[in-house]
């Protein structure tokens, strides 16, 4: 039982020193906190399409 408690807490402090670079780089993602930018750009990007009048014939 102690084997399997200690198997435990060495996977879990692997884990979370292997993962940690991970989970720092991606919590702005998750958190959404670019979304105001992401919107902004694909509004932009909808705004400066082409019109009617652009096409040639």
């Amino acid at each position: 039982m102690l084997w399997l408690i200690a198997l435990v807490l060495a996977l879990q402090a692997l884990f979370h020193w292997t993962l940690e670079p991970a989970i720092r780089w991606f919590t702005p993602l998750f958190e959404l906190r670019l979304l105001p930018v992401l919107l902004a750009l694909v509004g932009i990007w909808l705004l400066a399409g082409r019109t009617d009048s652009d096409r040639t014939p």
